[in-house]
């Protein structure tokens, strides 16, 4: 269920310039909300991120480095910014501004 507190956060990525999308995800990598982008692209978003917030979440553990927060993928003209939570995942796509 989306909280109150994560609708207004959707909203507050939504006003920045260059967000085209923002997609929350459950922890097991299906998506909640999909505000901008179509559901059958936020699926396969959602499912290529866990992957990656898992593989991440191994590296931290076996280096013994702290804790995943959140990391940014770099895309050319666009990035994909990721926001692993306690009860969810926030996904940001937006264009790169110049």
């Amino acid at each position: 269920m989306i909280t109150k507190k994560i609708n207004e956060t959707i909203k507050r990525f939504r006003e920045h310039p260059g967000v085209r999308g923002v997609i929350v995800m459950s922890n097991e990598g299906l998506p909640i909300s999909a505000d901008g982008v179509d559901m059958q692209k936020a699926e396969k978003v959602a499912a290529l991120i866990t992957s990656l917030v898992g593989k991440a979440k191994q590296v931290i553990t076996e280096i013994g480095e702290g804790a995943l927060g959140f990391f940014n993928i770099d895309c050319g003209n666009s990035e994909i910014l990721v926001a692993p939570e306690e009860e969810y995942v926030l996904v940001v796509l937006r264009e790169k501004l110049t």
